[in-house]
């Protein structure tokens, strides 16, 4: 392990939550070492070892983590777009793969989000729910499969801040593109184009559902055609 280590392992050593480092480092009872280029603090870890003791007369927890013992904390996120996917095992075989490699790498998995719908869809419960998770500094890790299953657009500002609070976002299968930048953009419009059609679909069936008279329903129907 480096001598220099990211908050979030630094409050796994010290008991506490990210927010606490953040608020000892501003009253300046513990000091990160330097900042990276990205303005991430590195404590060191010999002044990690010496506020542990001083805080609690050991430092036997430090040691599990340099020797190794103890074992990265990892959320996972997986997502299918619809239902028909996720009753054919697309979204288990996901999770299996991800489990699988973590086990095999050493790494604790505390927690697994799922979704089941669009990519281009913001307010997904179980991506919410990762994002809490992630900057309450309870996992050092995030794992997908694809890069697409986290988010269709703006992966990278995810990942920006993931990275500001600590945890790194990793990508299994991320396949180097072989088609054109004309190609991507037409597959991006593309996408875009799928997922407002579902929305007015389902718009179109909520409204046909509500309308009381068949009249009103076949002007619902009219209305969208």
């Amino acid at each position: 392990m480096s001598n220099y280590i990211p908050i979030s392992l630094t409050a796994t050593i010290l008991g506490v939550c990210t927010k606490t480092i953040r608020r000892w480092d501003l009253s300046g009872i513990l000091r990160p070492a330097f900042r990276t280029a990205g303005n991430h603090r590195r404590y060191d870890l010999s002044n990690i070892k010496a506020f542990l003791k001083r805080r609690t007369g050991t430092s036997d927890h430090l040691s599990e983590i340099e020797s190794g013992r103890l074992e990265p904390r990892a959320a996972l996120y997986t997502r299918v777009s619809t239902s028909v996917q996720k009753n054919r095992g697309d979204l288990q075989r996901q999770e299996d793969k991800l489990i699988q490699y973590c086990s095999e790498s050493g790494i604790k998995v505390l927690r697994t989000f799922k979704d089941v719908g669009s990519g281009l869809n913001d307010s997904r419960k179980g991506l919410h729910e990762l994002i809490k998770f992630v900057s309450r500094g309870q996992c050092e890790i995030v794992y997908i499969a694809y890069p697409d299953r986290l988010a269709r657009f703006g992966i990278n500002v995810l990942k920006t801040c993931f990275a500001e609070w600590g945890v790194s976002l990793h990508v299994l299968d991320n396949p180097v593109s072989t088609v054109s930048k004309e190609a991507e953009l037409v597959n991006d419009i593309t996408a875009i184009l799928y997922s407002y059609r579902g929305k007015l679909y389902r718009m179109r069936r909520s409204n046909v559902k509500n309308a009381g008279s068949a009249d009103e329903k076949s002007n619902c129907l009219l209305n969208y055609d």
